[in-house]
């Protein structure tokens, strides 16, 4: 009997700290762009991811959602929008196909970038819902 309640307890927490690691502050999760690629994300109907973006001089900045080769697909809605400190919507960006280029000239500040998505048909765990950043600074 020991044993079961052992067992039963290493399972219940095998499935329930995962779902509190994405909780944290921006820096705890990774979310700062920075030159180069993001790791991968899974994108969701209402999840919308953040990124923040500092800028210390004036920047041209082009980011980019890019899926794996062969991985799209198009019924995979995706968007962007950078926000300034202040909430104000600096640029956004649309796609059919699930990937979207932003490149504007930022001036000093912060900086949020919010990616926001439609779920397509295959679930959560689908690859076309699985998505990275490219970020280049000019």
């Amino acid at each position: 009997m020991l044993k079961k309640i052992a067992l039963a307890t290493a399972v219940v927490s095998m499935f329930s700290v995962p779902a509190f690691a994405s909780f944290g502050s921006a820096a705890e999760n990774g979310n700062f762009l920075q030159e180069g690629s993001t790791t991968s994300k899974i994108i969701n109907s209402g999840q919308a991811h953040t990124y923040y973006l500092d800028v210390e001089q004036a920047t041209a900045v082009k980011i980019g959602s890019d899926h794996f080769p062969g991985a799209t697909h198009p019924l995979l809605r995706m968007s962007a929008q950078l926000v300034d400190a202040q909430g104000n919507i600096v640029t956004e960006a649309q796609s059919s196909a699930g990937n979207f280029e932003i490149q504007e000239t930022l001036q000093p500040g912060q900086y949020r970038l919010m990616v926001s998505g439609d779920s397509a048909p295959g679930g959560d765990g689908w690859e076309p819902h699985r998505y990275s950043l490219h970020v280049n600074f000019q």
